[in-house]
């Protein structure tokens, strides 16, 4: 059964995995902070909060950020959570563009351990073409979010890529796949239609840790680590010259290193050549990186989307033939987010067995009728169900085994629809990969910290302080735009020359 922990607790693995991070056992730390050691070892113990005043004193002598002491809250202690129609319907508002009435808004079911921002719109505006370049559609600047799009009703979507419009006419199963900050907009093409959509957005592997360090190292900085992706070999030349800048590789080296001749290379490096993958192997082994490092992103989008028609989806049963448990329809996505994934599924009377899904992925699921399931689902070593009506939705969490099940009917066309949208959040790709690296009983440490980096074999005493609290060396200096103690600095690093008549360049353009 999973270790469940409060917020309080989580907190104190949390301060428990900074300070050894910073080599700071709890005398140390208390000693550094201030405050006597009874009061760190009761927040690494889950008894005590951190306060506010600890994290100050923190960020202004140690190098760490506010945010680095507040875990996850985790609103799933069940394993998931549902949101009704009613509930939806509660939050429901109107905006206007134009000054007149064109959407409105609902939530739907959302959770604090994932990006996930689902949300129920109907279009209020009424056209009567499909022309993109309708004064009356009102168009949105963009967001930051991926999103997916499910269209309920005769909906019109607009988008815009590259300064040219298109307008695409969608009906009921039909759905979008659309790239962050494109403009975009909807409209309905029937009065009488249900004309509504489920937006369905969700933050990719920029959001998050990774947007506020582009946001401290500035826009210049944060504008080089863009790929000219729309050229396979400038796109190719540029992770080359960008993994040889980390290392600091002169392109001789990587020539002598591997094999690669040096003319080649050189032309790789300038955007001429595409290696092929025997090449490539042997450059990332010189470089000491997976060989997927230097093959840059194929984008399989059309002018920033990827449009499903419903009836073109493509379709299959599951488990298989002989009374399956659902039939799984595969809608809009993109290799740009491979670890997202949307899919209906409607529910199959009778299954032989009840048909488990399990995921490493968080999902989103919405119950578009036009009956109710019955969702299933365990929570350490407990099974649960519950129904969903028309309109109720749910978010799970991963690595929960849940099932749909739904009575027989007399009209097959009456079978409940579930739309699913699964995102990978944090631990996937890469971050999978790492964590099994670590190994199972270092992950267990990785999630909830109890142990002091070290064993003294006896109670931290106040030899075990720092000689100088707070300070690693000299008084530390002031900040002049925080007003605070400066963290302790490491030297700079020199930038030495290579002895090599044409070292390898820098980082893309």
């Amino acid at each position: 059964m999973s270790r469940t922990t409060t917020f309080q607790q989580r907190a104190g693995a949390t301060f428990r995995a900074l300070i050894n991070d910073l080599k700071r056992n709890e005398a140390a730390a208390a000693s550094e902070l201030g405050v006597d050691e009874s009061v760190v070892l009761g927040i690494l113990a889950g008894e005590r909060p951190v306060t506010r005043d600890i994290i100050e004193k923190a960020v202004a002598i140690w190098p760490v950020n506010e945010r680095d002491f507040f875990p996850i809250h985790d609103d799933a202690p069940d394993g998931l959570r549902v949101m009704r129609k009613a509930e939806s319907v509660a939050s429901r508002r109107v905006f206007q563009r134009g000054g007149a009435d064109f959407y409105e808004y609902r939530d739907t079911a959302m959770s604090r351990l994932v990006m996930i921002r689902p949300e129920w719109i109907k279009m209020l505006h009424v056209v009567t073409d499909n022309d993109p370049e309708n004064p009356t559609v009102r168009w949105n600047n963009g967001h930051f979010l991926y999103q997916f799009t499910y269209f309920i009703g005769a909906v019109n979507y607009y988008y815009e890529w590259n300064g040219r419009k298109f307008c695409a006419p969608m009906a009921t199963g039909d759905s979008v796949f659309g790239l962050p900050f494109a403009k975009h907009s909807f409209a309905s093409r029937d009065p009488t239609s249900p004309g509504r959509i489920l937006a369905l957005t969700y933050g990719g592997r920029l959001s998050g840790d990774a947007q506020h360090e582009l946001g401290a190292l500035g826009e210049e900085a944060a504008r080089q680590y863009v790929l000219p992706l729309n050229d396979a070999a400038r796109a190719q030349s540029a992770l080359l010259r960008l993994h040889a800048a980390n290392g600091s590789y002169s392109t001789g080296q990587l020539a002598a290193a591997s094999g690669v001749g040096r003319d080649r290379l050189e032309r790789a490096l300038d955007g001429e050549e595409t290696l092929d993958t025997e090449a490539l192997e042997a450059l990332a082994d010189a470089l000491r990186v997976p060989v997927r490092e230097l093959v840059p992103a194929a984008l399989d989008t059309t002018d920033g989307v990827v449009i499903v028609p419903g009836e073109r989806a493509p379709a299959w049963l599951l488990p298989g033939a002989g009374r399956p448990a659902y039939r799984v329809k595969e809608l809009a996505g993109s290799r740009v987010t491979p670890y997202a994934k949307s899919l209906e599924l409607e529910v199959l009377p009778d299954p032989v067995d009840r048909y488990c899904l399990t995921t490493g992925l968080h999902e989103y699921g919405y119950n578009h009728g036009p009956a109710p399931v019955t969702l299933g689902w365990e929570c350490d070593g407990s099974a649960h169900r519950t129904v969903l009506e028309p309109e109720d939705s749910f978010y799970i969490k991963p690595h929960v085994p849940h099932w749909f099940t739904a009575p027989a009917r007399s009209d097959p066309d009456a079978a409940p629809r579930v739309l699913l949208l699964r995102v990978g959040g944090k631990i996937a790709g890469d971050t999978a990969l790492e964590a099994s690296i670590i190994g199972r009983d270092a992950i267990s440490r990785v999630a909830f910290e109890t142990t002091c980096w070290y064993d003294r074999g006896r109670r931290a005493g106040p030899e075990d302080a720092a000689t100088s609290p707070g300070r690693t060396g000299s008084s530390p200096e002031r900040n002049a735009s925080d007003g605070v103690p400066a963290p302790p600095r490491f030297p700079p690093v020199g930038n030495a020359r290579l002895n090599e008549e044409r070292p390898a360049r820098a980082g893309p353009t």
